[in-house]
């Protein structure tokens, strides 16, 4: 969020809740692309972890090799 808006963030079992010291349309649209953009990686870190993991086991493959040369 914007350094100007101040916000606080309460949860409980089931719920968080956001509240933001001023709220307009502006500081909605910012929350949501945050929101949206948290949730894409979040989900991206999912459906690639295992090629992200592969690819660093070969690398680290590669450079032990070269190292065993």
């Amino acid at each position: 969020m914007s350094t100007i808006i101040s916000w606080k963030l309460k949860e409980d079992e089931q719920n968080w809740l956001v509240s933001f010291e001023t709220f307009n349309d502006e500081v909605k649209l910012e929350f949501e692309q945050i929101l949206n953009d948290s949730r894409f990686r979040e989900k991206l870190q999912v459906h690639t972890g295992e090629v992200r993991t592969l690819i660093i086991d070969n690398v680290l493959r590669s450079i032990n090799l070269r190292l065993a040369q």
